[in-house]
C-alpha cells in the first residue's frame, strides 16, 4: 500500500508539489500557495525549498504544509512516493536538473512559472544542451516577459507550451475584513481626512501625538485613528490624548466619532485593515524605536495607505520598505520630530494620492499574473485528474 503525506492523507485528493531551487524565488510560491488555497476546489500544496521565517507570506491554511527535501535520487524518489503530488511546480531561473530528472522518471508533470530566459543578465541556467532538454521536460512554462517566452518558444520547439503570463507577485495580499464595520466608521468620518498610527507602542504616542497636533494646522478636520500596539494601555492613551488638548473618542468604550472628535483611539483588538482603509497616510508604530518591532508594512501599502516609517524597521521589512521609499511610497525619517512634518506633506490631496497609488501599485504588483498561473495549476490538474 502506498504511503501518503500529510497533504495527501487529509484531502484524498490532488496535491501540488511547488518547488524553489533558489531561495530567493520562494516568496513567489508562498504567495502562489494562498492563492491557490482562496479558490474554490483547489488541490493541496506542499512546499519546498522555502524555509519558513519570521517573514514568510503565507497564513497558517490548513491547505497549504511545507516539506524537507535533499538532493539525492533516493530521497527525492522517497519524497515523491510519500507525497504523490499530481504536478511539480519551479519557480524561477534555477532549474535543478535532479528534482526535474526524478519527477520525469516518476511521471509527475511539471510547470515552469516566473521564469527568464537565459541570454538576459544575471541569469543562472548553464550547458545550453541540458537546459534545452530539461526545459522539454515542462507540460507548460510561465515566462516573466514577451521576450523570455519568445526565447523559451524557440528552445522548446513546441515540447511545452510558453506563456508571457508576466512577473508574479512576491507580497501577499491584504487580508479581507467584515465591510459592515467599514461602511459604519466611514459615515461617522463623513468627508473628514484621517490618518493612521498603526500598531503604535506606548513609546511613541507622545511622538505621534505632537505630529498630529502639527498636521491640524494645516488640516483642521483631521482625525487621528491610534491603534495601540497592547490594547490594555487604551485608557492610558486617551488619558494621555486629553492631557495634551485633543477631543479623544475609545472604541472599547463603544464611544463614537462626532464632528468634535480629534483622536480615535481604536484599542479593541480590531484587524488593522479596517482602519488602513480609511486613512490615506500611516505610520508604521515601533519604527521609531530600537527592538521593539514593527507591523506589516505591506498591509499597509496594499490597502492604499501611503508609509511613514522609521529607521528601526524590523529587519524582515527591510527590502520593501527600501522598494517603497525610491518607488515614492514611503517616507524614511530619521527622528521622531520630523513625524509631524512628513505627517502634513502626504496629507496634502495631490502629495499624498500619488504616494498612496505608489505604495499600492508596488504591494500588488505581479497579483493578477499570480492568479493567471493559480487557475492555471487549478485547471491542469483538474482536466488531468486520474490520468497516468
Amino acid at each position: 500500500m502506498r504511503r501518503m503525506g500529510v497533504g495527501a492523507e487529509r484531502r484524498q485528493e490532488a496535491l501540488v508539489w511547488l518547488h524553489a531551487a533558489d531561495p530567493a524565488d520562494a516568496p513567489v510560491l508562498e504567495v502562489l500557495a494562498e492563492q491557490i488555497a482562496e479558490i474554490a476546489h483547489a488541490p493541496a500544496t506542499i512546499l519546498t525549498g522555502c524555509p519558513r521565517s519570521d517573514s514568510a507570506s503565507i497564513t497558517a491554511s490548513p491547505e497549504i504544509s511545507r516539506g524537507h527535501l535533499s538532493g539525492d535520487a533516493a530521497a527525492l524518489d522517497a519524497f515523491i512516493a510519500d507525497h504523490a503530488p499530481a504536478l511539480l511546480v519551479i519557480a524561477g531561473e534555477v532549474l535543478p536538473l535532479p528534482v526535474i530528472e526524478r519527477a520525469r522518471a516518476q511521471a509527475i508533470p511539471m510547470f515552469l512559472i516566473d521564469a527568464k530566459h537565459p541570454s538576459l543578465p544575471r541569469s543562472r541556467w548553464r550547458l545550453p544542451g541540458q537546459t534545452r532538454a530539461a526545459l522539454g521536460r515542462f507540460s507548460q512554462i510561465h515566462t516573466r516577459d514577451e521576450q523570455s517566452a519568445a526565447v523559451l518558444q524557440r528552445m522548446v520547439s513546441g515540447r511545452a507550451e510558453v506563456l508571457a503570463t508576466g512577473a508574479l507577485a512576491r507580497f501577499a495580499p491584504a487580508p479581507r475584513i467584515m465591510t459592515s464595520e467599514l461602511d459604519e466608521l466611514r459615515q461617522s468620518l463623513g468627508a473628514r481626512p484621517a490618518w493612521f498610527a498603526y500598531d503604535l507602542p506606548i513609546e511613541e504616542a507622545d511622538a505621534a501625538l505632537l505630529a498630529h497636533a502639527h498636521a491640524l494646522r494645516s488640516a483642521h478636520r483631521l482625525l487621528m485613528i491610534l491603534q495601540p500596539r497592547d490594547a490594555a494601555t487604551g485608557d492610558a492613551l486617551a488619558e494621555r490624548a486629553r492631557e495634551v488638548g485633543f477631543a479623544c473618542a475609545q472604541r472599547a468604550r463603544d464611544e463614537e466619532i462626532d464632528v468634535a472628535t480629534q483622536v480615535y483611539i481604536a484599542d479593541c483588538e480590531d484587524d488593522a485593515g479596517l482602519f488602513l482603509r480609511l486613512a490615506p497616510v500611516a505610520f508604521l508604530g515601533g519604527s521609531l524605536t530600537p527592538n521593539v518591532g514593527s507591523p506589516p508594512a505591506l498591509t499597509a501599502a496594499a490597502l492604499g495607505s501611503a508609509l511613514i516609517f522609521g529607521s528601526e524597521p524590523d529587519a524582515a521589512q527591510a527590502e520593501f520598505l527600501t522598494r517603497l521609499s525610491k518607488s515614492g511610497g514611503g517616507v524614511r525619517i530619521k527622528l521622531a520630530a520630523a513625524l509631524g512634518e512628513s505627517l502634513a506633506m502626504l496629507l496634502a490631496p495631490e502629495t499624498g494620492a500619488d504616494a498612496a497609488l505608489k505604495a499600492w501599485d508596488l504591494a500588488t504588483e505581479g497579483s493578477e499574473a499570480t492568479h493567471a498561473v493559480a487557475v492555471a495549476i487549478i485547471d491542469w490538474v483538474q482536466m488531468n485528474r486520474g490520468r497516468g
